[in-house]
C-alpha cells in the first residue's frame, strides 16, 4: 500500500514535465503549419498583385499611346481650323471690297467699269486682321511707310522684286538713307516677301509671330 502511494506521488510530481513534453511538439507543429499556411497565402497575394501590376502597366501604355494619338489629331485639327479661319477672313475681306466697289462704280454700258472694279477688289485681301492690297511691301514685318518709299525709289515695288533682292542690297539702300535706318535688319524681308508673293499666308503669319521687328 505504501509503495502504491509513493508511486502515485511520483507520477503527480512529474505530471507538469510530462504535460510540457507533450505540449511542446504540439505547439511546434501548430506553429509550423500556421507559418506554412501564412507563407502560401502571402505567395498567392504576391502573385495576384504582380498580375495586377502587369495588367495596369499594359493599360497605362495603351492609354499613353491613345493620348499621344489624340493630341496629334487635335493639333492637326487645330491647324486646319486656323487655316480655314484665315481663308474665311480673306474671303470675307474680298467679298466686302467687291460690294464696296460695285456699289460705288457706275456701269458705262459695256460693263468695263465694273470689271475694273472687280479686278481692283480682288487685289484687296485680309491678313492678320487687316486689309491689304497686293504688293504692299508694308505687309513684311519690319517695313514701314518710309522704308517702303525708299524701296520704291530703288525700283523694288512688288513682293516678287523684294523676294529677289539680297539683304546686302537692301542694307545699302537703308545705309544710303541715313543713320536713322541702321537699326533695321532686312535679313528676313526677302523670305517674307516670297511667302506673300506665293500666297502662303499661314506660313507668313506663323513666321511673323516669331519675329521681332523683322528680326528672327
Amino acid at each position: 500500500m505504501l509503495s502504491h502511494i509513493l508511486l502515485n506521488c511520483s507520477i503527480m510530481d512529474n505530471l507538469p514535465t510530462a504535460l510540457a513534453l507533450c505540449l511542446i511538439p504540439f505547439l511546434l507543429g501548430w506553429l509550423a503549419a500556421r507559418t506554412y499556411y501564412k507563407v502560401g497565402w502571402l505567395r498567392d497575394q504576391i502573385t495576384e498583385l504582380s498580375g495586377r501590376v502587369s495588367t495596369l502597366t499594359e493599360e497605362l501604355t495603351n492609354l499613353r499611346m491613345k493620348l499621344a494619338a489624340a493630341e496629334a489629331d487635335s493639333e492637326a485639327k487645330a491647324e486646319q481650323i486656323r487655316k480655314l479661319k484665315s481663308d474665311l477672313m480673306m474671303c470675307e475681306g474680298e467679298r466686302m471690297a467687291l460690294r464696296e466697289q460695285v456699289a460705288n462704280v457706275g456701269d458705262t454700258g459695256d460693263g468695263s467699269s465694273k470689271k475694273a472694279a472687280v479686278a481692283a477688289a480682288v487685289a484687296s485681301f485680309m491678313f492678320a486682321g487687316k486689309k491689304w492690297k497686293s504688293d504692299d511691301l508694308k505687309i513684311v514685318e519690319g517695313i514701314g511707310p518710309k522704308i517702303e518709299e525708299l524701296l520704291h525709289d530703288a525700283g523694288i515695288k512688288t513682293w516678287k522684286a523684294l523676294s529677289e533682292t539680297s539683304a546686302d542690297r537692301i542694307r545699302e539702300i537703308l545705309d544710303a538713307a541715313g543713320p536713322n535706318y541702321n537699326i533695321h535688319d532686312p535679313s528676313s524681308w526677302a523670305q517674307q516677301a516670297g511667302l506673300a508673293d506665293q500666297g502662303k499666308w499661314d506660313d507668313l503669319k506663323k513666321w511673323q509671330d516669331e519675329l521681332d521687328a523683322g528680326k528672327a
